[in-house]
């Protein structure tokens, strides 16, 4: 086995606007306002919100969410496991849920655009259910790096497309499309492209080729045998 890193190549944090009912802000088909990050560090305290403000005569909602793309084309084997490294600014008492999106043209072409907002649940347009990334719902704690472990269906995906398109949102409301039943804002802060807490992909795979020990050094820390390229490498000594 042999581990990697990926950093996210894309990062985007991106609003429902207030909606007068809880379908309108969380079946939104575009996003009201977005910000792309590339490599400038900010700290986004609402990167995942659910936000219900009850008032006379109805109420106001708000659901925030954040993208990311991660192009997984380096990894020269198969992915047996991938866990996703976020830094949580903030902690507003919820737990988060990652999810298959199709948003950035969904293969990374293109930037994030606000008809990409609904790009989870369209995956499934009849019921507006999402792909889940995750088992579950993942606990948030802040400040600190979370680590998320990524299910089969995402390391499938990984291995198949050489890349992986995932959404954070809010476990508790945003993902199961459950209507608040009383005021409240439950919000989880991401730190966007910092050079010390990038949001990445830490991936475990087995080597393409030869994947065995060579003289007492590890498969994943040799490149080529006598100048082949162990991924060119069927047996040593007829050992495979």
């Amino acid at each position: 086995m042999a581990t990697t890193n990926i950093d996210a190549s894309k990062q985007t944090f991106a609003r429902s606007g207030t909606q007068t009912s809880w379908s309108a802000a969380r079946n939104a088909t575009s996003s009201n306002l977005h910000t792309n990050y590339t490599t400038t560090q900010t700290s986004r305290f609402d990167a995942i919100m659910t936000l219900y403000s009850a008032g006379r005569g109805g109420g106001s909602y708000v659901v925030n969410r954040s993208f990311f793309f991660f192009d997984t084309s380096t990894v020269a084997g198969t992915i047996t496991a991938i866990d996703l490294k976020i830094y949580a600014a903030s902690n507003g008492g919820h737990s988060v849920r990652v999810a298959k999106s199709t948003a950035y043209g969904t293969s990374g072409g293109s930037a994030y655009t606000n008809s990409d907002f609904n790009n989870w649940t369209a995956l499934n347009p009849i019921s507006l259910s999402p792909i889940p990334y995750t088992s579950a719902g993942q606990t948030w704690s802040a400040p600190a790096t979370n680590t998320l472990s990524l299910n089969s269906t995402a390391i499938s995906d990984a291995n198949s497309n050489s890349y992986l398109n995932l959404v954070l949102v809010g476990q508790l409301y945003d993902y199961p499309n459950s209507t608040p039943g009383s005021s409240l804002e439950q919000t989880s802060g991401i730190q966007f492209a910092s050079t010390t807490t990038f949001p990445k992909l830490a991936i475990t795979y087995t080597p393409s080729g030869y994947g065995n020990d060579v003289n007492g050094v590890a498969s994943a820390n040799i490149a080529s045998v006598n100048g082949v390229a162990t991924a060119n490498i069927a047996s040593i000594n007829s050992v495979t």
